[in-house]
């Protein structure tokens, strides 16, 4: 159990995930900060009905393409087979109503040969995703002999006040380490960070999810800077424990 005493994590990612990440820190023995940097909003998707129709399966990279997706696009995708990057888009796409969700349990490069094994050449694809994708998922599921396009279904965005909301934390306590899951989220920190501000970081650790999240934070904080073995959440929280330990790890 944590105390006053167990370290403190700064988590930057935006609601519902923080919760889900808040409540790991406390089982693992840590206190935390929710300190969202970030906030998810919907979009119109703007999608063709014959493009919905003529689609054979669905694709996404995030829970958000499911949390984010509106109602009536869910009931016009209907039984079509859901292929997901892993396991937590997997759970939300099923929490959605999905009956035939499968995840590659993985990264991008293993949701294609996923979807390679399963599907036959030439169908086609709708991916559900946010207004900034990585991995470049359509382009290799084309190159992989598939036809489909996008949806766009959310965008994220910096929040506002953040230079109040990082002076206000400071003020409480400087964290042990940052919890960052987005490379938006790892620039509005480093975008926040000014000169007068960065020696209250010496002894924080910034543990990101990928290499290209750890590439947005300030140059000034490399040394800190611990990159999780896999993109995803428990390989993230692995990397907090091997280099801030807690007393529940």
């Amino acid at each position: 159990m944590s105390g006053s005493s167990a370290p403190l994590v700064w988590i930057t990612r935006p609601q519902p995930g923080a919760d889900k990440t808040a409540a790991a820190l406390v089982d693992a023995g840590y206190n935390f900060l929710v300190l969202p940097l970030t906030e998810i909003v919907a979009c119109d998707p703007e999608i063709d009905p014959g493009d919905i129709e003529r689609a054979d399966f669905v694709v996404a990279t995030s829970a958000n393409a499911f949390r984010f997706l509106p109602e009536p696009l869910l009931a016009a995708f209907g039984d079509k087979p859901v292929y997901a990057v892993g396991d937590a888009t997997r759970a939300e796409a099923s929490a959605r109503g999905f009956a035939h969700v499968h995840s590659a349990g993985g990264a991008v490069d293993d949701l294609v040969l996923l979807v390679s094994k399963a599907e036959p050449a030439g169908a086609r694809f709708v991916y559900l995703c946010g207004q900034v994708r990585t991995g470049d998922l359509e382009q290799k599921l084309v190159g992989n002999g598939f036809d489909g396009g996008l949806a766009i279904v959310y965008s994220s965005r910096i929040v506002s006040r953040m230079t109040y909301l990082l002076a206000d934390a400071l003020s409480h306590r400087r964290p042990d380490a940052i919890l960052f899951h987005s490379a938006l989220s790892a620039r509005a920190f480093a975008d926040a960070v000014s000169t007068t501000t960065e020696d209250l970081f010496e002894n924080t650790r910034f543990i990101a999810i990928s290499a290209r999240v750890a590439d947005a934070l300030p140059d000034i904080f490399r040394p800190c800077v611990i990159v999780s073995a896999a993109p995803n959440e428990h390989a993230l929280l692995e990397a907090l424990r091997a280099a801030v330990p807690s007393s529940g790890a």
